[in-house]
C-alpha cells in the first residue's frame, strides 16, 4: 500500500494566515534587535564572547537529541500510545544534528579560550592529558558524530519502509533491528551528554567533582524534551502541510510520563544538593549557593518553580490531564526552567551580576537559531511522512490482515 493512500489527508495552513505571522514576526525580532543596545551594561562583564548563545545552544542540543531517545525508550517499553510520535521525535533529532557539529565547532574554534579558561594554566600548574585542546575536540566531536550517526541509521531503518511503499520490505525484521538498535541509541546520548556536562559544566568550577551532576544534565533533558514533544505537534500543526492532533487518551499518558519525570529530576536535582550540603566543601558549595542566593536567586526559584512546583502543582488535578492547552503551558514552563538551569550552569561561574537584559542581541540570536530549527523540522514535516505507518499498521501476527493505519488521534477540548 502506497504512503499516499496511507496518510490522513489534511488541509494546509492558509496562505493569508502565514502572511499575518510573517510580518509580526520580523517585527518583534526588528524591535528586540533595536533596542537591545539601550539595555547594554555600561561595563564589559568577565564572561565569554556570546555566552548567552552558547547556553541556548546547550539547551537545543540537549533536547534535540533526546528526541530519538523518547523513541528508542517508548519502543523498548513497548509503549504502543507513542508510535504515532517515533517519526517527529526522530525528525527533531536529525533537524539539529549540523547545529550541532557546526556550534559545536564554532564554540572551540572561536571561544575555547574564554569558555575553557582551564586550557590555559598558569605556568607553575600541569594540566593532564585529559584536560588538553587536542582531547577536548576529539571527544565531544567522537561522541557527537557518533551518536548522529547512529541515530541517522536509526531514522532511516524508520523511515525507509513509510518511503518504499512496498511489501517486499520485512517489517517485523525492521522493527526487530529498531528494538535492538535502542539501547545503542541511549548509550551513546548518554555518554555524549556525560562529555558536554563535564566539559560545559562541571569542570568551569575549578576542583569540583561530580557523579550526580552528567546525570541531573542528561536526564533534565530528556525531561525537557518529553514536555516539547506536546508542543511541537501542536506548533507544526499550524505551520505545515500535516496534520497533528492528540487523543484524550494520549494527553494522559503525555502527563504520567511528564509526572515521572519531574519527580525524578528532583531526585537527581536533591541528589546533587545533599552531597555538597552534607559535605560542606567549600569549593562546591560555592557553585550552588552562588545560585541560590544574592542575584541570581530569583532565576534559580524561577527555575525551580517551572520544573517541579508548577507541574506539580497542576498535575494533581484532572483538568491538566485532559487539557492540551494546558499540558502546552506546563511544557513551556518547563522547557523555560530547563534553559534557566543551564544558564545557572555557565554564567555565575564568570560573572557575579550577569543580567539578562543586558544581552538582548544574543538573546535575538538565540531566538534566530530556535526558528531556524524550527523551520527545518517544519520543511521535513511537509516531505516525509509525519506517522510511521508501517509501525502502526504491524499486527503482533504478520499473518493477520493489515488495517488502515490511524493514529491514535482525535477531537479534544
Amino acid at each position: 500500500m502506497s504512503t499516499e493512500k496511507m496518510q490522513k489527508r489534511t488541509q494546509p495552513v492558509s496562505s493569508s494566515q502565514k502572511r499575518r505571522f510573517v510580518p509580526w514576526l520580523l517585527l518583534i525580532l526588528l524591535g528586540l534587535s533595536t533596542a537591545s543596545p539601550a539595555y547594554a551594561a555600561s561595563n564589559e562583564l568577565a564572561r565569554p564572547e556570546f555566552a548567552m548563545l552558547i547556553v541556548s545552544f546547550l539547551v537545543l542540543m540537549g533536547v534535540t537529541q533526546a528526541g530519538v531517545v523518547f523513541s528508542a525508550t517508548t519502543r523498548l517499553a513497548g509503549a504502543k500510545w507513542a508510535k504515532s510520535y517515533y517519526r517527529l521525535a526522530d525528525l527533531v533529532t536529525m533537524a539539529f544534528a549540523p547545529f550541532a557539529i557546526a556550534g559545536f565547532l564554532l564554540i572551540y574554534f572561536q571561544s575555547k579560550g574564554e569558555l575553557f579558561y582551564w586550557l590555559s594554566p598558569a605556568p607553575e600548574e600541569h594540566l593532564s592529558t585529559y584536560l588538553n585542546s587536542g582531547w577536548l575536540l576529539f571527544r565531544n566531536l567522537f561522541s557527537l558524530l557518533v551518536f548522529y550517526g547512529l541515530s541517522a541509521v536509526y531514522f532511516w531503518k524508520s523511515l525507509r519502509p513509510d518511503l518504499s511503499g512496498s511489501d517486499n520490505i520485512d517489517h517485523q525484521e525492521v522493527r526487530d533491528q529498531l528494538y535492538w538498535m535502542s539501547p545503542l541509541i541511549i548509550i551513546a546520548y548518554i555518554v555524549c551528554n556525560t562529555f558536554i556536562a563535564w566539559d560545559f559544566g562541571m569542570m568551569l568550577i575549578p576542583h569540583w567533582h561530580s557523579t550526580v551532576f552528567p546525570i541531573h544534565y542528561w536526564f533534565g533533558n530528556a525531561y525537557a524534551a518529553t514536555a516539547a514533544l506536546i508542543v511541537l505537534p501542536v506548533l507544526l500543526g499550524r505551520f505545515s502541510s500535516s496534520e497533528f492532533r492528540f487523543s484524550p487518551q494520549q494527553i494522559r499518558y503525555f502527563s504520567m510520563l511528564v509526572s515521572g519525570f519531574m519527580l525524578l529530576w528532583l531526585y537527581f536535582m536533591w541528589a546533587q544538593f545533599f552531597v555538597m550540603w552534607f559535605g560542606n566543601l567549600p569549593r562546591e558549595t560555592d557553585a550552588l549557593f552562588r545560585q541560590m542566593y544574592g542575584h541570581y536567586a530569583p532565576l534559580y526559584w524561577t527555575m525551580v518553580a517551572g520544573c517541579f512546583f508548577i507541574p506539580f502543582g497542576s498535575l494533581i488535578f484532572a483538568y491538566f490531564n485532559r487539557s492540551i492547552r494546558a499540558m502546552c503551558v506546563i511544557a513551556l514552563a518547563i522547557n523555560l526552567g530547563n534553559w534557566i538551569n543551564k544558564y545557572l550552569m555557565v554564567i555565575p561561574v564568570y560573572s557575579a551580576e550577569d543580567r539578562i537584559a543586558n544581552h538582548l542581541s544574543e538573546l535575538v540570536l538565540s531566538g534566530a537559531l530556535l526558528a531556524a530549527f524550527v523551520i527545518v523540522v517544519v520543511l521535513f514535516a511537509r516531505r516525509l511522512p509525519v506517522y510511521s505507518y508501517w509501525e502502526i499498521n504491524l499486527q503482533p501476527n504478520t499473518s493477520a490482515p493489515k488495517v488502515q493505519p490511524t493514529p491514535e488521534v482525535g477531537n479534544y477540548t
